[in-house]
């Protein structure tokens, strides 16, 4: 059934615990093709408009604003995103194959909690959080409480997530978002994003990072590279990057030890590639892959 407002929306899931929200349906038609879901109602939001985008505009902005209905295609390649929030659209180029990507949501792809998923670990690592709307009001939940294991997340059964609220990059902010498939357009086995700021001295003024295939949910890992010696860095010297991809593979010990290694190493290539953008004031324009040849 189509949605003529949100609040008929939330009533239907509130009063319907089988209820489901479809939008972009790429996360949830394959789960209803596999019979691993068997909604009562499908409730269609398509048309209640979260599809904006708010500039943070000068100054020191609060919050890059994406409504949960904007597609992945736009993500991938609208200017506002790639000047404030480069890593998002390095992130969604990777997103599965471009008629998935014009059809996916933004919204859709973080209320899934897809262990897999690019764009919840964009997010987490940029510091962000989403809005959701239910039946006792509006909330804002950080990106990194969102998802709370494989497939499930923090968001009540009968509230709908409308808009997601990412940290706007500053002059000198370098992003990459790194990831490895077995072929090109396949789940990923591990991921890594990481944005950086440079201070005047070449310094990282500040550090956001996160990835995937260390467990059933996006793992932060800004604190993780901290202690591997990034914030006291100047230039990711070799025996930087060494450290970097020894943290980030103890970071994920006990959950995969291979998908930690190949995290590891992915976490070092991601930080060069920031890095260097970071100092030509390049956004992270080009991804850096891949899948195996």
């Amino acid at each position: 059934m189509p949605a003529a407002t949100l609040a008929e929306a939330v009533s239907v899931l509130a009063g319907d615990p089988d209820a489901k929200i479809i939008a972009g349906g790429q996360s949830l038609m394959p789960l209803l093709a596999l019979r691993l879901a068997r909604p009562t109602v499908l409730v269609d939001i398509t048309g209640l408009g979260y599809d904006h985008l708010s500039s943070p505009g000068p100054g020191a902005p609060a919050a890059l604003e994406i409504g949960a209905l904007v597609r992945h295609t736009r993500v991938e390649h609208d200017p506002m995103v790639r000047r404030h929030a480069p890593l998002l659209a390095d992130a969604a180029r990777q997103v599965g194959y471009p008629a998935i990507r014009n059809r996916g949501t933004l919204g859709g792809s973080l209320a899934h909690a897809d262990p897999v998923a690019e764009l919840p670990v964009a997010v987490v690592a940029l510091e962000g959080a989403v809005v959701a709307e239910g039946p006792g009001g509006s909330r804002v939940i950080p990106a990194v409480e969102l998802a709370d294991g494989f497939l499930s997340t923090t968001l009540d059964p009968a509230e709908v997530l409308v808009a997601v609220r990412v940290r706007p990059a500053g002059p000198r902010h370098g992003a990459a978002f790194c990831e490895w498939a077995p072929r090109q357009h396949d789940f990923g086995e591990a991921g890594i994003a990481i944005a950086l700021e440079l201070d005047e001295r070449g310094g990282v003024a500040w550090l956001g990072a996160a990835g995937f295939g260390l467990d059933s949910f996006p793992v932060p890992l800004a604190d993780v590279l901290t202690v591997a010696g990034v914030r006291d860095a100047e230039r990711p010297a070799a025996s930087l990057l060494r450290a970097v991809a020894a943290a980030v593979e103890a970071a994920g010990r006990g959950f995969d030890d291979d998908r930690g290694e190949l995290a590891g190493l992915l976490a070092a290539r991601a930080l060069r590639l920031a890095w260097e953008r970071a100092e030509h004031t390049g956004r992270g324009d080009q991804g850096c892959g891949g899948a195996a040849a």
